[in-house]
């Protein structure tokens, strides 16, 4: 068991004994002996079996999902199951929130309109129950890589067809993503045109920056964790025209950063989750960033669910790092100037998500009670995001 599960362990056996200690909306209890990479089976990745063009978008359908297994469809499924936030928002982006009948009814899906009426298939620890689902006999399940296999098996032992995700770690992985889900709900041409925006928006950006020399950034999740090689904030990071510090670690996923590490490249700028407070660390605090006050908060579960709204984050970071060379990019989510919108987690009160996505019809889509509340929500949290 490497270091990251031995804390983990800790902290989950504290819970069990400490009176509230209860860690909510969060995947890590079952994840003790896994690392925050989370890796698929040894070459195996999702695939499609037929072409995911809106033409070609039709019954049957094959799908070869991250297990190696192939998923199946007779005909359109009309009630569907999602078991993580990225599979709810993928549904909502293609305008097919209306066919979810169960998901994750938590702050990790609060901004996607209507998701508090649909029925809660997680227990607090985020892992799927396994009676709420049957109870809803779904057509299709849609499973990120965050549930557990063993969750996924009992699922299709019991004669559902489940859609495991492949690890996405790249907007590319994310624009194939959102086609495949179009393709098993036969929203093809939604699909493609979410992409197709999605995908422009993201180029819109990336070009505008791209002669424009980066500024080091330090990207927290929670003091020291943060965000390296392999990830898709890494890759935004980038896009948006800034160096992340933490590849100097030359670590890849999601793992602790030095204050040496922090404090020898002296970040420019800091991105921190809305409503998170700037580490208190010598570092950090003494960091360009603090002293000229360059801090930006993102919505964490834009920047880490890997669906369209990643597109958020990357603007409000780029606009941030380089003003001049964004002020004739065009690029507000559907004319939403997202460099300066509140990306608040909970929707407004008149039911709007104040903000849209790309081919979204539906609308887009810690405060911890204990120290070990905290603790473990830090090392799991981003992969429950998701």
């Amino acid at each position: 068991m490497n270091r990251l599960g031995l804390v983990v362990l800790l902290f989950v056996s504290m819970a069990l004994v400490v009176p509230g200690s209860v860690v909510a909306d969060s995947p890590g209890l079952y994840d003790s002996g896994e690392s925050l990479t989370h890796t698929q089976p040894a070459g195996i990745s999702a695939q499609t079996d037929a072409d995911t063009s809106s033409e070609n978008c039709g019954y049957p359908v094959n799908v070869t999902d991250a297990t190696g297994e192939t998923v199946t469809l007779d005909e359109r499924p009309e009630d569907i199951v999602v078991l993580g936030p990225s599979a709810a928002q993928h549904m909502w982006s293609l305008g097919a929130s209306d066919r979810v009948t169960g998901m994750p009814v938590n702050q990790y899906t609060a901004y996607l309109n209507g998701s508090d009426d649909r029925e809660d298939v997680v227990d607090e620890a985020g892992q799927p129950v396994q009676e709420r689902v049957v109870d809803l006999d779904p057509d299709l399940i849609l499973a990120p890589n965050i549930v557990p296999e063993e969750s996924v098996e009992s699922l299709r032992d019991a004669g559902y067809p489940v859609y495991y995700s492949p690890l996405l770690v790249s907007v590319e992985d994310m624009y194939a993503e959102v086609e495949r889900v179009g393709l098993l709900v036969g929203e093809c041409e939604a699909a493609t045109e979410t992409v197709t925006e999605t995908r422009s928006t993201v180029d819109e950006i990336e070009t505008a920056v791209t002669d424009e020399e980066a500024p080091t950034v330090y990207y927290d999740l929670g003091f020291p964790w943060t965000a390296g090689e392999k990830t898709l904030e890494n890759q935004l990071i980038t896009k948006a025209g800034a160096r992340n510090i933490a590849l100097e670690a030359n670590e890849t996923g999601y793992f602790e950063l030095s204050e040496e590490v922090i404090a020898a490249n002296d970040p420019d700028w800091i991105i921190i989750s809305e409503g998170s407070q700037i580490p208190d660390s010598p570092a950090v605090q003494q960091s360009t960033a603090v002293e000229e006050g360059q801090i930006i908060e993102v919505n964490s579960n834009y920047i880490s669910q890997h669906g369209p709204r990643v597109v958020v984050p990357l603007e409000r970071m780029a606009t941030a790092f380089h003003p001049d060379a964004m002020e004739d990019v065009d690029a507000g989510v559907n004319g939403t100037d997202t460099a300066t919108d509140s990306t608040a987690q909970e929707s407004p009160a008149d039911g709007s998500d104040g903000e849209t996505v790309p081919a979204d019809e539906n609308g887009p889509g810690f405060v911890a009670g204990t120290v070990v509340v905290a603790l473990c929500a830090v090392l799991v949290g981003v992969r429950y995001r998701r």
